[in-house]
């Protein structure tokens, strides 16, 4: 008789906390969310913390937050209570779910060691970055003259 196969999917989880989140609750967090996958019969591959940055807009009144990524195989019903676990937690201020693949064989997945990425360079001024220093030639009202040439 063949073996039997577990299938499952491959899901993605991006969710922002607030930015003020101290480090052993963002910790608290993650292992709850491990547990919900576990309890759910899936498998927690990694977690991926990308600490603060700017956001595009205003989320929750702040334009910083917290960005953590997850990446976890299980049965469909399982993005669902993936989800209202972070509805009920009050540090969470936005998230999406992806299915990335179908019919994910879930003991072959290997699960991998978390990973923290350091906070990217935005944090500093424009001018620090060298993208844009005031006063610079080609900027301002008298650069529209020059180009009509």
């Amino acid at each position: 008789m063949a073996e039997t196969k577990q299938r499952a999917r491959e899901y993605e989880t991006i969710y922002l906390l607030k930015s003020e989140t101290p480090d052993d609750q963002v910790e608290e967090i993650k292992e709850r969310l491990r547990g919900v996958v576990s309890r759910e019969g899936g498998k927690v591959i990694r977690f991926t913390l990308q600490g603060k940055r700017k956001t595009a807009f205003p989320v929750a009144k702040t334009n910083k937050a917290m960005y953590v990524h997850c990446l976890y195989v299980g049965k469909p019903g399982l993005v669902a209570e993936f989800e209202r676990n972070l509805k009920m937690i009050d540090g969470v201020t936005k998230f999406q779910s992806v299915k990335l693949a179908d019919d994910v064989d879930l003991e072959a997945r290997q699960v991998e060691q978390d990973v923290k990425i350091a906070a990217p360079e935005d944090e500093k001024p424009r001018e620090e970055r060298g993208e844009f220093t005031p006063g610079e030639e080609g900027f301002g009202p008298d650069a529209a003259e020059g180009m009509e040439e």
